[in-house]
């Protein structure tokens, strides 16, 4: 609510005049297009007052929608500025940036966090290339790395990735960066520093 203040009205319970068995409800898939509301949504919401929207993805998709407009920012606020992690997920999250960052001593504590998911790459959301603008949509970790060596990051920052196990794929960005860590391997990396760090302090 906070995120979206002076940009659209948001309130937590639903107004007293208005009962969910009155309200529309509407599904619409993830990233439309603003022709797609008018022509799906405006209507329906102009006859009935309101509307409740249940938003699905149909597929993992990237694509830009083409031109820029007022939306991208409003999605943008939504979406992210409204992110707020519970405290008890905070303090673990500030716990795994910690090791990351104790990880990349070499790189003063630069550590970079890939969203890489192996399984997405053979997708139709990520074949080929962006009809709009040419822009490739999804890339694999050779070019991943390629990128990251070409802006200048050094060989021994860590690099974090989504992707759950290793894949044979993923061997080329760990050949520039030694220091590639999949979700599972990071968590026994993760626990082994934390017990070797618990197992020193019961002897101190």
């Amino acid at each position: 609510m906070k995120s979206m203040e002076g940009v659209v009205k948001v309130v937590k319970d639903l107004p007293s005049h208005v009962t969910t068995k009155k309200i529309a409800a509407v599904k619409v898939p993830n990233r439309v297009t603003e022709d797609y509301i008018a022509r799906h949504v405006e209507p329906i919401y102009r006859s009935k007052g309101n509307v409740r929207l249940a938003t699905y993805f149909p597929s993992i998709n990237m694509r830009k929608s083409g031109k820029k407009g007022d939306t991208d920012s409003i999605a943008c606020l939504s979406m992210y500025g409204s992110l707020e992690l519970q405290p008890e997920i905070h303090d673990l999250v500030d716990s795994m940036v910690e090791r990351l960052r104790t990880l990349s001593r070499k790189s003063d504590g630069q550590f970079i966090a890939v969203d890489l998911r192996v399984e997405m790459l053979n997708k139709k959301g990520c074949q080929g290339n962006d009809d709009n603008d040419g822009e490739k949509t999804c890339f694999n970790a050779q070019e991943i790395a390629v990128f990251l060596r070409k802006i200048g990051i050094d060989k021994d920052t860590t690099i974090y990735l989504t992707q759950s196990r290793w894949d044979d794929s993923l061997d080329s960005l760990k050949d520039l960066f030694p220091k590639t860590y999949t979700k599972v391997s990071y968590l026994f990396l993760f626990l082994h520093l934390y017990l070797s760090h618990d197992h020193a302090d019961t002897h101190t």
